[in-house]
């Protein structure tokens, strides 16, 4: 009789694992997780594509790496976060948009430049790192309780926020 029950305190032991036991499984929860993993997957596909001085991007749901047409493998890379809190798309060409209130994170290697068509370009120099050029005043620093406002990802070294014209650091 007692290996009855050790069997069966086994057996009930092993039923439970793997289970969470604040989730019922209904065809509702796996509905739910269907469509959210289909939507990872679709948000996931990588795009690439080289603009007309040789760069490669290639771009990863909100995830933009630059090859540029002179590589030099020793380079360290940077990540920035740029956030577009404007009314209109920023695009650096074609393929490359920033929507109103969306974001997207640049690796870019320490001999890139990232020109945006409203006149924003992001620089790397042999002094100062990372150097911003910005005539009209339309790029913001982000620190502090900002980061965690915006959802800039930790891994991000700098971090930044497009603004209307004059509204800039």
């Amino acid at each position: 009789m007692t290996k009855y029950i050790q069997i069966f305190i086994i057996l009930l032991t092993l039923s439970a694992c793997g289970q969470k036991g604040t989730e019922k499984k209904t065809q509702e929860n796996a509905n739910e997780k269907f469509a959210e993993s289909e939507q990872t997957a679709e948000s996931q596909k990588e795009e690439k594509w080289t603009d007309s001085n040789g760069n490669i991007f290639f771009q990863k749901g909100n995830e933009v790496s630059i090859i540029p047409a002179k590589y030099d493998k020793t380079e360290k890379t940077y990540r920035v976060f740029i956030f577009n809190e404007t009314s209109n798309e920023i695009g650096s060409f074609k393929n490359l948009k920033i929507n109103p209130n969306e974001f997207k994170v640049f690796t870019l290697k320490g001999t890139d430049t990232l020109k945006l068509d409203n006149g924003v370009k992001f620089m790397f120099g042999e002094t100062y790192g990372l150097e911003i050029e910005d005539k009209k005043s339309q790029v913001s620093g982000l620190g502090g309780k900002f980061l965690e406002e915006y959802k800039v990802p930790d891994d991000a070294e700098w971090a930044f926020v497009i603004v209307p014209e004059g509204q800039g650091d």
